[in-house]
């Protein structure tokens, strides 16, 4: 006889609420040892089957923008998937102020019972990486070597497989060289950051507050802000980075509008993403002060190197924002048109 589908059955509670049951180290389940050892299982539960709902999401929208061409419903679709990351993003951070709860002693009580368990050892933390984008390249190794050597083979399998397909970051760029920017775009771009970056220079030369080699030295960065501004737009990927330019400059442009919107959520993910390694960090350093970590790692100290300017993925929107110029020195849309609504 077939069972009704209860609550129960339904969300598998069974299976969830009696996962609470660590192995010893003789590979079976053993008792809680420590009252605050259940909040430790189950806020690292809860991480996990968060970080499974984003790997869900941005596959979806890996997937969306995968596309050619994206239907541009699409690009909304990628969006709401975005916004909803962000506010689980949002709950990573506001979980760790749970376990803040337990006392870093009675944390020492139960500590040696995980063995060699770590965070460092979360599959799904380590898909999310790959799948976003996170290039192996821009990685500190852990313990002078890959990420990889403490995971099963079959993980690492996984992990091949991921770095095989495109990432979210290699269809956002694929999708962003296909924007239809107005001829000549680049140049007529260029000549108003020029005029900007002039402006700028004008406006500190006349500065009374700038004293000789102060005045020289700012005039000295801003020759290298042009000269980087005009690097941004050449070399590879420059009708990647063009296009992000293009999109911001004229984000009130119907046509425009989501697009920029993608692109200011692919930035929150990443400054969410920062935020919680670093609130992660202090966690850490909060409970465990400056020890080696569970899994033999440096602790706090590799920790905070993750949370640092190196773990970047999508620095060609970041960078973009930096060369930015003020709306009246934009150059006109030859054809407006083409970018507002459509006209039966």
């Amino acid at each position: 006889m077939s069972r009704p589908v209860t609550y129960g059955t339904y969300l598998g509670l069974d299976k969830i609420l009696g996962a609470q049951e660590p192995p010893g180290l003789d590979g079976r389940p053993r008792p809680i040892a420590h009252h605050d050892e259940m909040l430790f299982l189950i806020v690292h539960q809860a991480y996990e089957l968060w970080f499974k709902q984003v790997l869900h999401e941005l596959t979806l929208a890996r997937d969306l923008l995968a596309q050619d061409p994206v239907p541009e419903p699409d690009i909304m679709r990628v969006v709401m998937a975005l916004h909803r990351v962000h506010e689980i993003q949002k709950i990573f951070v506001a979980q760790l102020g749970v376990l803040e709860t337990m006392n870093p002693a009675d944390f020492l009580a139960f500590r040696d019972a995980l063995g060699n368990a770590s965070g460092f050892q979360s599959m799904q933390f380590r898909e999310l990486e790959l799948l976003a984008g996170l290039k192996d390249d821009v990685r500190y190794e852990y313990e002078g070597r890959s990420f990889e050597r403490r995971f099963e083979a079959a993980d690492v399998e996984r992990f091949a497989a991921i770095r095989a397909a495109p990432t979210l970051r290699d269809v956002l760029a694929r999708w962003l060289a296909r924007t239809p920017l107005e001829p000549g775009f680049d140049g007529t771009y260029l000549r108003a950051f020029e005029a900007y970056v002039k402006s700028q220079r004008d406006l500190h030369a006349a500065n009374p507050q700038l004293a000789g080699a102060e005045r020289d030295a700012t005039l000295r960065r801003l020759d290298d802000y042009l000269a980087q501004g005009r690097a941004f737009l050449a070399g590879p990927e420059a009708n990647v980075r063009a296009a992000c330019l293009f999109i911001a400059a004229y984000r009130e442009e119907p046509l425009l509008h989501w697009p920029n919107r993608l692109l200011d959520s692919l930035l929150e993910f990443e400054e969410l993403w920062r935020l919680w390694r670093f609130r992660h960090a202090r966690m850490v350093e909060r409970m465990i002060g400056l020890r080696v970590g569970t899994g033999g790692s440096s602790g706090v100290d590799y920790l905070d190197k993750t949370a640092g300017n190196r773990y970047r993925i999508f620095t060609f929107i970041l960078e973009s924002r930096s060369f930015l110029v003020p709306r009246r020195l934009l150059p006109d849309l030859q054809d407006r048109g083409r970018y507002g609504y459509a006209r039966a």
